[in-house]
């Protein structure tokens, strides 16, 4: 059911005291008014917020509410006593009326403060079920209830409008604008560029967007609206659009495999980026907060739940494991999201969970629950089995410094994209990039443009990874061997080492030299 079923189903059956999870709080209020038909205007309906206190919004509100509040005390209650909520609480605890409903906003910023709002809460719970009356609380997404309400209240969520519902809004302004119909084709771009962002916005980006002399539309300043509103939310960010896997040399199984994903009957709407998740995720089980812990448990449900498919890029750093999820999206038309775990952490308990819960309501509503989740990491050292496992399905891919083709193509497609001319690149050799990575190949012919000199010149500026971390990268080799499957080759990833030979012969001493005694 979605949400005004479960609302009439919860008022039939009398239930007092219900937390609303919502996008946007007006559309809530202009749902339940609409759920209740013609029976509306002798509802007293009112609202509360923390800067115009109790108001009445139809008549038989207004009229509630100055009742109440002349029944406080001695010559009543001023409404400025009631931006208080405890007061606004305790003024609304009137066995008098029957059938009111309040709604209150944002309650979830008072609530972890003040032990009044929720003692407040909690007091209207019976009179408001003898009374057929609902206390309504509206609260962000990803809002939970504190612990001492959880038995007594019940907890809705409003969806984000869904591809009908903002069809719906289109229409309705081309029929404002007094133009005509748009195709097919054009509600459903519009249908792509305002999924998953709030009723509110989603109108006023149509209507700020459409021409009413031609009845035109800029899809293009839709999508710019959307990623302003989704960029505001504590994690998730747009990534670059403007790549695809043309941008990119090497790693051709990887991208075969996952386009073949894309193509597929179940492909995705989003490509979710989740960058170094070895680091997002690092120290979970010995956080003594334990919001790293909770933020995990979170993230790995949510991936089970909603059948997230994962894919795990690991390898040695600079080697192109974001760069490729950017061309992949790109590619395919499919915007990539960022999604920064640390970018959630919050100082304040609780907000790091609710921050999480917000982006991941966000990506729902944006991809129609079709996500494909692409992690990378650098190593995966301290990462807890039960992640590791969310990769199974999707796979674990190694990405290893290219070989000589690749680091060719690498060359040439870095040598276009800083316009380097012949004479930089003359006599140049690519045996020169021998162990780089794409990301060193890159530096390499940004320097060269940036000092204006050759290539041959610019590479006395650049030292390999692995060079100055052999070790370590030799290390993360050998762990890969056998157990990942590698991103640039068909089948898994095998790394062989070379072994160079010391020549441990005697020579004879040079004739007339000095012997050692």
């Amino acid at each position: 059911m979605n949400f005004l079923q479960n609302f009439v189903s919860a008022r039939n059956v009398g239930t007092p005291i219900v937390k609303v999870n919502t996008p946007d709080s007006v559309s809530t209020v202009a749902s339940v008014r609409k759920s209740l038909g013609k029976s509306e205007p002798t509802v007293p309906i009112a609202i509360w917020d923390a800067i115009n206190g109790l108001l009445g919004i139809n008549e038989a509100g207004t009229k509630a509410v100055i009742q109440m509040m002349k029944a406080c005390g001695d010559g009543g209650t001023e409404r400025a006593a009631t931006t208080s909520l405890p007061i606004a609480l305790q003024v609304v605890n009137n066995p008098a009326f029957e059938n009111f409903i309040l709604f209150v906003r944002n309650p979830h910023l008072f609530w972890n403060d003040d032990p009044l709002v929720i003692q407040g809460v909690w007091n209207c719970r019976d009179l408001y079920k003898a009374n057929g009356m609902m206390l309504i609380l509206m609260t962000p997404l990803g809002t939970l209830l504190p612990p001492d309400l959880n038995s007594d209240v019940l907890s809705l969520e409003e969806a984000l409008p869904t591809r009908a519902e903002i069809r719906k809004i289109v229409s309705e302004m081309y029929t404002q604008a007094a133009a005509e119909q748009p195709s097919e084709a054009i509600f459903d771009q519009c249908g792509d560029a305002l999924v998953g962002i709030p009723m509110f916005p989603a109108e006023q980006a149509v209507a700020m967007n459409i021409t009413k002399k031609t009845g035109a539309i800029n899809i293009k300043g839709l999508w710019e609206r959307k990623r302003g509103i989704i960029s505001a939310t504590p994690g998730l960010s747009f990534a670059p659009d403007d790549l695809t896997l043309a941008d990119m040399g090497g790693n051709r199984n990887i991208a075969e495999y996952l386009s073949k994903i894309m193509a597929g009957k179940r492909g995705a709407n989003i490509v979710l980026r989740l960058d170094e998740i070895e680091k997002a995720f690092a120290g979970a089980g010995t956080d003594t907060s334990g919001v790293k812990g909770d933020l995990l448990g979170n993230f790995l449900s949510w991936v089970e739940d909603k059948k997230v498919f994962c894919v795990l890029c690991l390898g040695v750093p600079g080697s192109a494991k974001s760069h490729f999820i950017y061309c992949l999206g790109g590619s395919f038309g499919k915007p990539v999201i960022n999604f920064d775990i640390a970018g959630m952490q919050d100082s304040l308990v609780g907000n790091s969970g609710k921050n999480l819960r917000n982006a991941e309501a966000t990506v729902e509503a944006i991809s129609d629950g079709q996500i494909i989740l692409i992690a990378t990491a650098n190593s995966l050292r301290g990462l807890p089995a039960e992640l590791l496992s969310r990769f199974e399905k999707g796979g674990i891919f190694f990405f290893d410094v290219p070989d000589e083709s690749e680091r060719a193509d690498i060359l040439a497609l870095k040598i276009k994209k800083f316009s380097l001319t012949p004479a930089q690149t003359a006599g140049f050799s690519v045996g020169v990039t021998e162990g780089w990575t794409g990301r060193e190949i890159e530096s390499l012919c940004d320097k060269s443009d940036r000092l204006g000199i050759t290539l041959i010149e610019a590479a006395q500026y650049v030292v390999p990874l692995t060079v100055s971390q052999k070790a370590s990268i030799d290390e993360l080799r050998d762990s890969a061997t056998d157990r990942y499957l590698s991103a640039s080759k068909c089948g898994r990833f095998t790394y062989v080492k070379t072994v160079t030979t010391i020549d441990h012969s005697i020579t004879a001493a040079p004739t007339g030299a000095r012997k050692l005694r």
